[in-house]
């Protein structure tokens, strides 16, 4: 009984707005002062419930505002749903004096719709997204984000947990447009669509739409694929496949589900029953700011919405009512300016034109106008600013996401296409895991790996190619047992493959079928689909990449040339200049050289065995270096510098020598090998004949890349046929990949063989897969755990083992010679500590010549007191006499009275020295350059006084006769 009052009293109070309403809509617009929109909605769906709740309070707000003038006539009209019926509606009212319309959401009825506004001259503001490309139709203007962003934000997704296929879930109706924009934003992260799954309109389906949808979901279910983005205009349609796929245990864990825009908008008008079957499901939608008068209109529009609709469970308005009513305020606000603009010179708006088109439609006059108010209109709205950009609305280019848990859902965070992901507070990021747990179907929290095994128990078909030669990386073998045939495959390929399908976090299940052909059509079985995956020693090359998927390598390849070695017997005369490069030659030669001079250059004054013509100084210089190779030299040295710089030159020269006499043993001892193909080039010019393996890509290699004639290219299986061929020069060389190349210089056969010039890269041996195929990821991950753990290292050792033979391939050309590298410490030594004598040796010299000046004053004197001694001497007498002048200079002396006297004064820079040799004669000798002054007499013959003049030597003296000797 209360509850029939309370609906009694809100009647009463509806009564007077619904009178108002229906006046509105009955009677004609003053055209001075607004006008008639068309409406065309579907009013059997969620979202036509909601437009039209909303467009309705939009006009009863605008009679009810003092700012508006404008009278405003809506005219509803049903679609139902159907583009055709939609088309015959908007006939009716462009016939009916409408000055603009507002189209349904859908893009197949907005398309025809649109067409017809446009022969109409009629403003068309649609509330369905755009499609992509540029705008057909001029008068045609979209509210709605472009469909292209929110794809792009589902691509985003998918790129952040690296899933690689899809399964699309789309209705009729705007399908195709919705698709062409998922492929695109798929294909840039590189992900693509798997299997596509199309409903009509839930009323075109069977009596029992359950069974249909149902048996659609087993096809999808069947695939490995377990990622599903769903997108429907009918909220009807949507429930009903979730309903569908939760009993079919597809809502469980390992399954991904998105649903776009047009159900996540609609989540909070869901009944708790497909809330409950959509647990875990992500979604994206446009994003709007909730602000006060956002709050205060969602709570006028449930109240009247549950009025008018009390089937409905939730009356909270979506994204489309808002902007329903923002769209009816933006065309009343464009009115109002275009009528004032038009009173101001005198006109009103008139609808109608005298040329007459298809269909009785009337031209609107004044539509370009308007349509340039409206575009140049800028309003805030309950859904955030409206402005537009040519015919779209320039909106903020955010999108939102949400992810369904509990009653209702979870708003994770925005996604920006030059941002990625964020939410409040945090970093933006290109990664998911930015948001914070994300719930998944089960509920779990675990990620899905967005694909799963066949249910339907099949084995994946994986081709493996029929080898005859190097069997160690696939080899099959065939047993008879127990009456039935048994096929095993082993090899080193084969043992990497089944190593990582073990580290698989789930069960593959497979089976080997041996394919007898060449590796490009392997490949191509995979590509139409034959097999499921190929495994052997398959190269990664680019043309195969453009139609499958390669794993990541799991050995290492390019192509190397194979030729034969043969006796280097040339060149043995030279063979004594081979130790040394011919830098170390030339060097050695100029630091002999150098050390000789800087020896002569410190020796020549004061040795006269480097003195003499300039001939025989020059042939003293080149002997003396050279001699002390066999440390033969002769001449003694007389100066300590000199001395110095000898020491350190034998000491390199033992250094050489034993180096030297080292490598020239070891060169004449061991036979030398060289190859008898140094190049390509060498090959090309002499025309001869190269190997190749049959059935694989590097005969094309080499005729395309490499320029060999195609008769010159001569294909072989066997190891045996390739050393054979290379002996015997029927091949002079052999082009083969590089893991062949390990396995054939084996050491059975790599002491005649070698390899030479460059390696030309490939992108080695991997596993092959369908395009898009989501196992690519899981298998290159396992290879890279093998590599990262040895394991790879213990099957290579197991299949290919490295053998010391096999260090022989090398170039034995470039044999080790003694260069500079290894010397130019030495030759740094020898040749800093030789110059460094040099400048010290002139620095001496320069010092002692500015004490000459001085000495010269003072040589005078010296002279006169050793005549006074001498005749002194002569009476018997013995003096000894010290003269100091200036503080600079002393005077010694020394008597022997059996025999004579010798005097020596010493100057600044020297001193005198007196020497007796009583059996035959003194000279004294005072030389100022060195500083020194020498005087030796003789008692029985003769007294030489000897003093430097000018130049610095003292001059001679008459010799005096000694007297009778004093007692």
């Amino acid at each position: 009984m209360p509850f029939v009052s309370l609906l009694f009293v809100c009647s009463l109070l509806l009564i007077p707005h619904l009178f108002g309403f229906v006046m509105a809509q009955n009677q004609k617009p003053d055209t001075g002062r607004g006008g008639s929109i068309g409406v065309i909605l579907d009013l059997g769906s969620r979202v036509g419930k909601e437009m039209k709740t909303a467009m309705e309070m939009a006009v009863e707000d605008l009679q009810r505002s003092k700012s508006s003038s404008v009278q405003l006539l809506v005219q509803m009209r049903d679609s139902h749903g159907d583009p055709l019926q939609a088309g015959s509606q908007a006939i009716d009212l462009f016939t009916d004096e409408i000055i603009a319309l507002v189209a349904v959401p859908t893009w197949p009825e907005a398309a025809f719709v649109a067409q017809l506004a446009t022969r109409s001259q009629i403003p068309l503001v649609s509330l369905s997204a755009p499609a992509p490309g540029p705008p057909s139709y001029p008068f045609v203007l979209h509210v709605s984000n472009n469909y292209l962003l929110e794809m792009q934000a589902i691509a985003a997704m998918i790129a952040s947990y690296g899933w690689r296929r899809v399964n699309f879930i789309y209705d009729l109706h705007s399908g195709d447009v919705i698709l062409a924009s998922l492929t695109e934003a798929l294909t840039a992260v590189g992900s693509e669509i798997d299997q596509r799954s199309v409903f009509p309109e839930l009323k075109s389906l069977s009596e029992s739409p359950e069974n249909d949808i149902k048996e659609e979901l087993q096809r999808l279910k069947a695939s490995q694929t377990r990622v599903f983005v769903v997108h429907t205009a009918s909220m009807a349609l949507g429930s009903l496949i979730f309903r569908e796929a939760k009993k079919m245990g597809m809502m469980e864990q390992g399954y991904v589900w998105i649903v776009t825009d047009s159900l996540s908008s609609l989540l909070e008008s869901m009944n708790s029953s497909t809330i409950s079957s959509m647990q875990g499901v992500l979604g994206v939608r446009s994003f709007f700011s909730e602000t006060h008068e956002t709050r205060a209109f969602s709570l006028r529009f449930q109240r009247r919405f549950l009025m008018e609709y009390p089937e409905e469970e939730c009356g909270k308005p979506s994204i489309h009512g808002l902007r329903a009513y923002d769209t009816i305020k933006l065309l009343a606000q464009s009115m109002q300016k275009s009528t004032e603009t038009r009173r101001n010179h005198g006109s009103t708006l008139s609808p109608k034109y005298e040329t007459q088109t298809i269909w009785n439609l009337t031209i609107f006059e004044e539509g370009p106008t308007l349509l340039a108010e409206i575009i140049s209109t800028e309003s805030r709205g309950l859904s955030g600013e409206i402005m537009f950009r040519n015919t779209e609305v320039q909106g903020l280019g955010v999108v939102e996401i949400v992810n369904v848990f509990g009653k209702s859902y979870i708003e994770k965070g925005f996604w920006r296409p030059e941002l990625g992901f964020w939410r409040d507070g945090e970093r933006n990021s290109s990664s998911m895991h930015v948001l914070g747990q994300v719930t998944f179907p089960g509920p779990s929290y675990v990620t899905p790996k967005g694909w799963a095994e066949p249910s339907d128990g099949k084995k994946m078909r994986i081709g493996v190619p029929i080898k005859k030669g190097f069997k160690q990386f696939v080899e099959i073998k065939h047993y008879n047992a127990s009456s039935r045939n048994e096929t095993e495959v082993i090899g080193f390929a084969i043992d990497v493959f089944e190593e990582v399908v073990k580290r698989l976090p789930y069960a593959l299940p497979y089976e080997f079928v041996p394919f007898n052909g060449s590796y490009d059509e392997l490949v191509d079985q995979v590509y139409v689909k034959d097999i499921d995956a190929a495994v052997g020693d398959i190269t990664i090359l680019m043309n195969r990449s453009e139609y499958v998927d390669f794993s990541q390598p799991f050995a290492e390849s390019g192509i190397s040339m194979l030729v034969k070695l043969k006796p280097n017997n040339s060149k043995k005369a030279w063979m004594f200049m081979r130790p040394f490069t011919k830098n170390m030659w030339l060097v050695t030669g100029a630091i002999f050289i150098y050390t000789g001079i800087a020896v002569w250059f410190l020796e020549h004054k004061v040795n006269p065995d480097f003195r003499g013509p300039f001939k025989k100084q020059m042939a003293t210089l080149l002997w003396f270096s050279f001699s002390t190779l066999f440390f033969a030299h002769r001449e003694r040295l007389r100066s300590n510098y000199a001395r110095v710089v000898l020491i350190v030159w034998l000491f390199v020269v033992l250094i050489l020598t034993s180096s030297y006499t080292a490598s020239l043993s070891s060169m004449l001892t061991v036979q030398k090998l060289e190859p008898a193909v140094t190049s390509k080039q060498q090959l090309l010019r002499s025309g001869a004949s190269v190997g190749c393996e049959r059935d694989s890509f590097v005969s094309s290699y080499m005729k395309e890349v490499l320029q060999f004639d195609q008769h010159n290219i001569k294909p072989y299986q066997w190891e045996d046929e390739f050393s054979q061929t290379l002996s015997n020069e029927t091949i002079m060389a052999a082009f083969l990949e590089v893991p062949y190349l390990r396995l054939l210089l084996s050491e059975k056969n790599c002491k005649g063989f070698t390899t030479v010039g460059p390696t030309y890269k490939t992108g080695g041996f991997g596993f092959v897969f369908p395009r898009g195929s989501p196992l690519v990821a899981d298998i290159s991950k396992g290879i890279l755990e093998i590599s990262e753990s040895g394991e790879m290292l213990r099957l290579e050792n197991k299949w290919l083992p490295m053998t010391q033979c096999s260090s022989s391939s090398t170039n034995i050309k470039n044999e080790d010679r003694l260069s500079l590298a290894s010397f130019w410490g030495l030759f740094l030594i020898t040749g800093g500590i030789s110059t460094f004598i040099l400048l010290s040796f002139h620095m001496h010299r320069y010092l002692m010549g500015k004490t000459d000046e001085g000495a010269r004053e003072r040589n005078l004197w010296k002279h006169i007191l050793m005549v006074a001694r001498h005749l002194d001497a002569q009476h018997g007498k013995v003096m000894v006499m010290e003269l100091t002048q200036g503080g600079t200079s002393d005077l010694e002396a020394n008597e022997d009275a059996r025999t004579h006297a010798n005097t020596s004064n010493r100057s600044d820079s020297g001193n005198l020295e007196a020497n007796e040799d009583a059996r035959t004669h003194d000279n004294i000798s005072n030389r100022s350059d060195s500083g020194n002054l020498e005087a030796n007499e003789d008692a029985r013959t003769q007294d030489n006084i000897s003093n430097s003049s000018y130049s610095g030597n003292l001059a001679n003296h008459p010799v005096v006769p000694p007297s009778s000797p004093v007692n």
